[in-house]
Parts: structure tokens; C-alpha cells; sequence
């Protein structure tokens, strides 16, 4: 079906398409979780990650839906493609210190450093970890002190809890 020359069919073929992959991405990981965690402090690990990787693929899946959409209503993507390149350039200089978290969050609960309830040294703040995030680490000293450091200014960690 045409109108105003586009083809519309093919743009919701496309839409409905980036639906069905994006509940299925949403479902799977979900499924994937649930199945291999019951409470433990692997499943929070793993809710916690899993949540990025729901993040990062609806992410993608957006973005290619709309330029093949914006495509087949007719409209040149390079340009488009030019400025979201720069867009990402800029953005990634903006928002460096949230990306280093990010990714050094990841590392954290990846490689199991410390968990949740773990008593740790670190950034020179000792203390009981409470919550740990992709961003973040809560550790809750002895006075009661609630301590937020930032995964990225995580240097060495000291763990009293691990043997």
C-alpha cells in the first residue's frame, strides 16, 4: 500500500517485526534469569546484568527499526547516520565517567570481586557492602555511615569476607 508514494506495509512489516524481536529478547533473558537464579547472590549478579543486556539490545533494536522505517518512508539515512555518528561521538565524551562505571560495574559483578552482605575495604571506606549496582557500590560502615562510591574510582578492594 501506497501513500504519498511510501510504502507504508513494508514500514509496519518492519515495525511489527522490531516488536516481536524486542518481547523476545525481553522474554528470553527474563526466562534465562529465572532459571538460574532462586535468591541466591549469583541471581542478583545476574538480574543485574541481565538488565543491561535487555538495555543494550532494546537500544539497538530501536535504532535499527527506525532507520530501516525513515528508509522506506523514502528519506536518504546517510545523513542521519553522519549525525548520529557525531551525536554518539559527543555524547560519549559527555557521559565518559557514567560509561566507565558502567563498564567497571559490569567487570565487578562478572568477575565476582565481592557480593552483597561481604565485608570490604574500599576507595579507604570499610565497611559492610549493602547494595551493589552497575554504577555503584553501598557500603554501610560501623558508625552507620552510608558510603556511595562510584565503580569507575574503584582502585583495589579488599575483601575480609572471602577466603
Amino acid at each position: 500500500m501506497e501513500i504519498f508514494g511510501f510504502q507504508v506495509s513494508r514500514s509496519i512489516t518492519i515495525f511489527l517485526a522490531a516488536l516481536i524481536v524486542w518481547i523476545l529478547s525481553q522474554v528470553l533473558t527474563k526466562a534465562f534469569v529465572v532459571s538460574l537464579s532462586s535468591g541466591t547472590a549469583t541471581g542478583k549478579r545476574l538480574r543485574t546484568l541481565s538488565s543491561l543486556v535487555r538495555t543494550v539490545a532494546s537500544s539497538v533494536i530501536v535504532v535499527i527499526a527506525a532507520f530501516m522505517i525513515v528508509r522506506e518512508l523514502g528519506f536518504d539515512i546517510a545523513p542521519l547516520l553522519a549525525s548520529a555518528g557525531i551525536a554518539g561521538l559527543a555524547l560519549g565524551f559527555g557521559a565518559q565517567t557514567l560509561v566507565k562505571d558502567v563498564i567497571a560495574g559490569a567487570f565487578i559483578l562478572m568477575e565476582n570481586q565481592f557480593d552483597e552482605g561481604d565485608e570490604v575495604e574500599i576507595s579507604g571506606k570499610k565497611g559492610e557492602v549493602e547494595k551493589i549496582s552497575l554504577r555503584v557500590v553501598s557500603i554501610r560502615d560501623k558508625n552507620g555511615a552510608l558510603h556511595i562510591i562510584p565503580n569507575g574510582s574503584i582502585v583495589m578492594v579488599t575483601n575480609f569476607s572471602k577466603k
